[in-house]
């Protein structure tokens, strides 16, 4: 079970900038927030600009876990249905023992004995881009592919790409009955042989 709440403005300090406040709780002693604010005409040109704050507290089991992260992106459109984003990540990560070290999976063992880590990133992504509403949609396509590189400081080195496609057709108008297909496909390789476990794909 989960319980999210946001706050959205379109119009955030009278600028036009978008704006999002959310904050989500659930199983496992969960907490969640994020922070986003986007320039969608950034120095007014059509070139969207903005960051993202994050802050995660996840107790599962015998592990106490804290993610802290942020980002700045920057979406360049190529033509009216192709995009290319590039995206700047900082992020700390912390495992902690609730319980006994006895009693704690080997595998997190030395994630929490190592305490904070940290990790810097840099990604693009080209967006193909068809459907006809980004937060309801009935109809069209969106595939994206992304290139991300971490290995200029922090504990995080690897190469990461990625795939991912939806496609949403109109079965029928009149009950609004919308039928979809997912795809996704990834493949990460560590630069120096040691891949952290939580810079691993996960299933979502």
């Amino acid at each position: 079970w989960g319980v999210e709440g946001h706050i959205d403005d379109n119009n955030f300090f009278g600028q036009g900038y978008r704006a999002r406040l959310a904050a989500g709780f659930g199983r496992h002693a969960v907490q969640n927030y994020t922070f986003s604010v986007e320039d969608p005409y950034f120095l007014g040109s059509p070139i969207s600009a903005g960051f993202d704050l994050q802050k995660t507290h996840l107790e599962d089991g015998s592990l106490d876990i804290n993610d802290e992260s942020a980002a700045v992106r920057m979406i360049v459109p190529i033509t009216e249905s192709i995009s290319t984003s590039f995206k700047y990540d900082l992020r700390f990560l912390q495992y902690g023992a609730i319980s006994e070290k006895e009693k704690i999976p080997s595998i997190y063992t030395t994630l929490i004995e190592h305490g904070k880590f940290s990790s810097h990133s840099i990604s693009q992504s080209i967006i193909y881009n068809t459907l006809d509403n980004p937060i309801v949609p009935r109809k069209g396509m969106l595939i994206s592919s992304s290139y991300d590189y971490a290995g200029f400081g922090g504990d995080s080195q690897y190469h990461r790409i990625g795939s991912r496609a939806s496609y949403f057709y109109l079965l029928s108008d009149d009950s609004d009955i919308v039928g979809s297909l997912r795809f996704g496909y990834g493949c990460v390789i560590p630069s120096n042989k040691n891949l952290q476990l939580f810079d691993q794909f996960s299933v979502s």
